[in-house]
């Protein structure tokens, strides 16, 4: 079982450093049941440690004047000052809680403002990449194992997190020291989730998900163009 330890992080408004694990090539099996297949990651790649966080998504809102999460941008009825309803009022918005409220395309458009600020490249995890990653080299339900009752010490979830968010890196970590991939946030995905490609994919589970829905190799989905106060993501960094 991994040792938790507390991040010592560091979210300031004007960083572009961010927490990034290195990830080795290989093979695994993806899915689960019916579904499952031997899939190849033919390239070494860097994931995010934790789920990107206000405080970093913000210096690229506030950068470029765009891409506010709709709870701060202004005459959307879901602000958190103006608007007329609670959605967010509730979730921790404080800066190193996961971003939420976001589209996919407004985290790929971070990406793209990411990889030209540092010239190196960012973009999001394929739906491979992510469920190779949260495994960690496991072959069960969870990274940690099949046991449901341990979830609790590994994420955020509709019996623990009262109801919101939580800041990132709490909970322990999978083998690899990546932390949040069950629970907290959806992640979004590069993929479409099915042929129709109306959809994109987003993995993980999230504060008001039930266990199942966290798994590893769990499928969920949701318009480009949503912005929700459950889904957030993490940064793929390619290796030269």
């Amino acid at each position: 079982m991994p040792t938790f330890k507390k991040p010592t992080m560091i979210r300031i408004m004007n960083s572009l450093s961010i927490d990034m694990i290195k990830i080795d090539k290989g093979t695994f099996i993806m899915g689960e049941g019916s579904s499952q297949k031997e899939v190849e990651i033919k390239e070494d790649f860097e994931l995010g440690k934790y789920p990107i966080t206000i405080a970093e998504y913000m210096h690229f809102a506030k950068d470029t004047k765009s891409h506010y999460p709709e709870w701060l941008e202004k005459g959307n009825e879901y602000n958190i000052e103006t608007g007329s309803k609670d959605y967010y009022k509730k979730m921790n918005l404080t800066d190193n809680a996961p971003i939420i409220g976001i589209s996919w395309h407004d985290a790929t458009a971070y990406c793209e403002w990411l990889s030209q600020k540092t010239e190196q490249n960012y973009r999001l995890p394929t739906e491979a990449e992510w469920e190779y990653a949260c495994r960690a080299e496991s072959n069960t339900k969870w990274s940690f194992g099949d046991d449901e009752s341990l979830l609790g010490d590994y994420a955020w979830y509709n019996k623990n997190s009262d109801g919101k968010t939580h800041l990132v890196g709490e909970k322990k970590p999978n083998k690899w020291n990546l932390y949040d991939m069950h629970g907290n946030v959806w992640e979004w995905c590069e993929d479409w989730h099915d042929k129709d490609k109306d959809r994109k994919v987003l993995r993980g589970g999230s504060w008001n998900f039930n266990g199942s829905g966290t798994r590893s190799s769990y499928r969920y989905r949701s318009y480009p163009t949503n912005g929700v106060n459950n889904v957030g993501f993490r940064l793929l960094r390619t290796l030269p």
